[in-house]
């Protein structure tokens, strides 16, 4: 029986050892949130879009058209969230807090990078901004936010 004890109290260490290289090796996204903390409520959102250094309304990966503007109920800080995390192909990386903001590149398959710039005003606005290139066409998405007021809300 000694043996047998021996054996689980190696496999316990092994086991724990295993967890602690999994959590030191796990990206930086998985760990605690960095990013930029805004109050949920009512915010407008305008949003502008660029090709090639002119304006445009319509989105150049499918033709579609934008809404330039838009009022909802939101909880910014998720929404941060989501631009910090990987999703399908793409992955955020080289993450830089800045006077005003952060930076940050997000890299999806063998596309060059689009690079995001998030400038902070306060809790209650801040400005994006997402450049990058669709094959030898200069993009530049600008995303203006503002809280302007709390969320009603209704009972049915």
């Amino acid at each position: 029986m000694t043996k047998v004890g021996r054996r689980e109290a190696r496999s316990g260490r092994v086991l724990a050892i295993a967890a602690l290289v999994a959590l030191f090796a796990a990206p930086q996204t998985c760990l605690a949130y960095d990013g930029p903390t805004f109050r949920s409520g009512l915010w407008k959102f305008e949003r502008t879009l660029e090709t090639d250094g002119k304006q445009t309304n319509r989105l150049q990966t499918s033709g579609l058209p934008i809404a330039r503007e838009m009022t909802r109920c939101v909880n910014p800080t998720s929404a941060m969230k989501a631009q910090y995390t990987p999703f399908g192909v793409c992955k955020p990386k080289n993450f830089r807090k800045t006077d005003s903001g952060y930076v940050f590149q997000k890299f999806c398959g063998s596309g060059a990078p689009i690079e995001t710039q998030i400038d902070v005003r306060d809790d209650g606005a801040y400005t994006l901004i997402n450049q990058g290139n669709i094959g030898k066409m200069s993009t530049k998405e600008t995303v203006v936010a503002q809280r302007v007021g709390d969320c009603r809300h209704t009972r049915s």
